[in-house]
């Protein structure tokens, strides 16, 4: 009975060893890259306007993102998305639980617009609160900036697949 009290006792004192206490990670810099994604966007149709996407993803469920537009229209505004679901997809999702179909990744508050220089260049980058799924099609879209704000991804002017490195 000694021995078993005994042998609680040192479990007990082990557990209480400060080398295995929790670390709290509250700033979302701390947190470690899970994986790195980019795309390539190449014009629709006969448009011109071509984007190139990095995404850094880290643990905790949010990525950094920077898109690049070039061959756009001088001076102007446009938006981007990411969306579940490939380039050749050209369809909305019918609701956020459809398994099929374009499906906003995150807020649409979570991509700035990109607005272009003189040259028909830009650059946007955004903090998104989100994780990719690796096993899942995402593309990223770009539409001439709108005042409507709420795109379904479809009629795109440049559209790339994501691709997990």
């Amino acid at each position: 009975m000694k021995n078993k009290i005994l042998i609680l006792l040192l479990a007990g004192f082990a557990a209480c060893d400060s080398a295995t206490d929790a670390v709290t990670r509250d700033h979302a810099n701390e947190f470690p890259v899970r994986a790195n994604w980019s795309a390539a966007g190449a014009p629709v149709g006969n448009g011109t306007v071509r984007a190139e996407l990095q995404i850094t993803e880290h643990l905790g469920s949010r990525f950094d993102a920077t898109v690049s537009l070039t061959g756009g229209s001088p001076n102007t505004a446009y938006q981007w998305r990411i969306f579940r679901g490939s380039c050749s997809e050209n369809t909305p999702a019918a609701n956020n639980t459809s398994a099929t179909g374009l499906k906003l990744l995150a807020t649409i508050q979570s991509y700035p617009d990109v607005t272009t220089n003189a040259n028909g260049a830009g650059t946007a980058s955004s903090r998104v609160a989100a994780a990719l799924d690796s096993l899942t099609a995402y593309s990223v879209r770009v539409r001439v900036g709108q005042q409507a704000t709420n795109w379904n991804g479809t009629n795109p002017i440049a559209c790339g697949n994501l691709q997990r490195s």
